[in-house]
């Protein structure tokens, strides 16, 4: 099945947009992550893993956990927190 990922807050290359997954039928949120650690491989984008599982997940404008299922067609909202202060 299809999920649409938006990350917002990354580091990431221009051009680097949002992305239509596919990850299998019962999949959870956690496999979300798993296709996204791929694609940023594939893409040749480095990425710390720890750094995407701390963020923030929002699935369908909700806030989610790992262990939540995904359904085709939701909206995975990916939210690095910020550094500063």
């Amino acid at each position: 099945m299809i999920v649409l990922v938006k990350f917002h807050v990354f580091d990431l290359p221009p051009g680097f947009k949002d992305a239509e997954l596919e990850v299998p039928d019962a999949a959870t949120v956690n496999d979300v992550l798993d296709s996204c650690l791929i694609l940023f491989g594939e893409r040749g984008v480095y990425m710390v893993e720890s750094e995407l599982r701390t963020a923030i997940v929002m699935l369908n404008g909700r806030w989610s956990d790992p262990n939540d299922p995904v359904s085709a067609g939701d909206v995975v909202t990916i939210i690095r927190p910020m550094d500063g202060g």
